[in-house]
């Protein structure tokens, strides 16, 4: 079998010699046609050995071979680099664009190409366009017709000379889609959501999104190098950041979220940024040392659920900040999970800020420590939430001190809200982000 294999690609190879001379390399001992008479999916795994365009070209070697390449699972259609080493399969596409009346794309050779294509599963298209290829072609078309036979993977590199093009609204509901690559000159319209994953090999510095319909982002870089990430997106609802490298953000419209998670261990917003995040409702937020600004500095005037992740800081000064300023807070959740041990200090604020006399219904605190000075803060919450309805802690589970001791400390601090329940670990669901 490796032999016919070996020769099925040789007589493709040899294409551009000629129809009569390929047939004769076909013909083998007793002129038997032997490669001819393999069932179709032999063959059309033969034919996704080769290039695609050579793969098309079979078509010309007799009735067997007219519609072989139309059930090919994978295509890739690819403007022919000039000085390439494959000089007589270069030639022969070359000859048919000519004779199609296109010699610098292969635009129409693609066109022409998937209208003749049968193959109900599309299991791979890549499409690379040269700056040759015509303005006025219909990608949209191309890309739509591989959405409709459930493409898995597409790569799509535009690199005409006109303005971005839009992609189909279908492609970015398509169920099948596991991978997709976008280059160059493609405008992303999606309505929403955006989910944006950076990888290891991502050399991209300044990364920017504007998207006039987006409602949802999701931004995570995990293992690129670190860069910029540039917002423009004025009905931005919705914006979760999970970034580990130095990253600058910056917001240049003004959109009024919803809600707005930002796990960074390193990051540094711009004023335009923050002022966005005056709006939120639902804010998650990683306290370092370059978000500490958010909390002294910020008015969250809309802000009912907050979620404190610390890392390593000091971190109770902006934590009553934070709660000086949003009057509206009713659920505070503060999580020491990632904290590193770090000296604390207590200094009782000079007012009660307005959301503990007056909204304050949830708080709850995941790895509670006991000491004294986690002591004295979680006395002046439970002491001065008059609204309160629950408050919920979780030691710390790696806590080698007698625990019901310090459940027993804890049943006995005042709660000025009589009617509030203390729940602990034991009682309490922690999951890493809320969405009642």
């Amino acid at each position: 079998m490796k032999r016919l294999v070996v020769g099925s690609i040789l007589l493709v190879g040899s294409i551009c010699l000629g129809r009569q001379y390929i047939m004769k390399r076909a013909i083998t001992c007793g002129g038997e046609d032997r490669i001819s008479s393999l069932p179709d999916d032999l063959l059309v795994r033969i034919l996704l050995l080769v290039p695609t365009k050579d793969a098309v070209a079979t078509m010309i070697l007799s009735k067997r071979w007219l519609s072989v390449w139309t059930m090919m699972p994978r295509l890739e259609y690819k403007d022919i680099k000039v000085g390439t080493q494959n000089r007589f399969l270069d030639r022969f596409i070359d000859y048919l664009l000519y004779l199609l009346g296109e010699s610098e794309s292969i635009w129409r050779f693609l066109n022409e190409s998937l209208q003749l294509h049968k193959a109900p599963i599309l299991e791979r298209l890549v499409i690379e366009l040269g700056p040759h290829c015509p303005v006025d072609v219909d990608v949209v078309k191309w890309i739509s017709n591989a959405v409709d036979r459930g493409v898995c993977e597409l790569e799509f590199d535009l690199m005409w000379s006109a303005k971005p093009t839009s992609l189909p609204k279908n492609l970015y509901i398509c169920d099948t889609l596991v991978y997709l690559r976008l280059s160059n000159k493609v405008f992303v319209d999606v309505a929403s959501p955006l989910y944006v994953d950076r990888h290891d090999q991502d050399n991209l510095i300044k990364f920017s999104v504007k998207v006039p319909s987006l409602e949802t982002l999701v931004y995570t870089n995990v293992k690129s190098k670190a860069g910029s990430l540039v917002i423009n997106s004025a009905i931005l609802k919705e914006l979760i950041i999970a970034d580990l490298p130095t990253t600058s953000c910056s917001i240049e419209s003004k959109p009024c979220l919803d809600k707005a998670i930002v796990a960074c261990l390193s990051f540094n917003p711009d004023d335009k940024y923050m002022r966005s995040l005056s709006s939120v409702m639902n804010l998650e937020l990683c306290l370092i040392v370059e978000t500490v600004a958010c909390c002294q500095t910020i008015n969250f005037s809309r802000l009912i659920e907050c979620k404190i992740m610390v890392i390593k800081l000091d971190w109770f000064e902006p934590f009553f900040c934070l709660l000086q300023n949003s009057p509206t807070l009713k659920v505070v959740l503060i999580d020491q999970m990632l904290a590193e041990a770090f000296p604390l200090s207590f200094k009782q604020p000079n007012d009660v800020p307005l959301c503990l006399s007056t909204k304050l219904e949830i708080f709850e605190w995941k790895e509670y420590r006991g000491t004294s000075e986690e002591k004295e803060m979680l006395r002046y919450i439970l002491a001065n939430s008059k609204c309160l309805k629950r408050a919920g802690i979780a030691l710390k589970s790696t806590w080698k001190w007698n625990k019901k001791k310090i459940m027993k400390e804890l049943k006995s601090m005042y709660r000025i809200s009589t009617s509030s329940q203390l729940l602990f670990s034991t009682q309490l669901e922690w999951t890493p982000f809320r969405d009642d």
